[in-house]
């Protein structure tokens, strides 16, 4: 059951390769970089980041989760049947949040592992530990900036639905006679 609602998400996320190499990408990565060499030089201060963060990424998880359901409350099935004509998949506008989100989860997990970590080991540990946490943090926060443009996204496509009738796609016995 479990691997068939993973298998679910999994597909929801079938991003293309540009789509992952965005400018959010390259702030994890600056993160990253930057983590590995503070371990060296202030691994005290590395290790220092861990809970504050742990607190962000929370925030930005319940954000994203609202966001994904505001999107989800106006699919109705009038909507779901224009997105069909224009032939778009709905679950493309929520696709940045479902990523944010498995992004923010792999995040805490990663940083509850930092936040065990003690200032008084190796620093090429604390290395180990914190580089790619921090790459993970930074692009989970800054994924957020691609889903609030899907959101925007998302929004205008619902103002252009306005203009479709709503009972598009329904066979000819359902559909609603023209008002006067």
């Amino acid at each position: 059951m479990a691997s068939q609602i993973n298998r679910h998400l999994w597909a929801a996320l079938d991003f293309r390769l540009s789509e992952l190499l965005r400018v959010d990408l390259g702030v994890g990565v600056a993160f990253g970089v930057a983590a590995l060499a503070l371990s060296f030089t202030y691994p005290d201060a590395v290790l220092r980041a861990a809970p504050g963060a742990i607190g962000v990424v929370g925030v930005i998880v319940g954000a994203v989760i609202a966001g994904i359901s505001f999107q989800a409350a106006f699919m109705d099935q009038a909507f779901l049947r224009k997105l069909r004509a224009i032939e778009s998949e709905p679950v493309y506008y929520l696709a940045p949040f479902l990523f944010t989100s498995v992004l923010g989860v792999v995040s805490m997990l990663a940083l509850i592992v930092m936040s065990a970590v003690s200032p008084k080991a190796p620093e090429a540990l604390i290395a180990l530990v914190s580089a790619p946490t921090a790459l993970i943090t930074a692009w989970t926060i800054a994924s957020l900036i691609p889903g609030l443009a899907t959101l925007v996204q998302f929004v205008g496509l619902k103002m252009d639905a306005l203009d479709i009738p709503d009972d598009i796609g329904l066979p000819e016995t359902e559909r609603q006679p023209p008002s006067r």
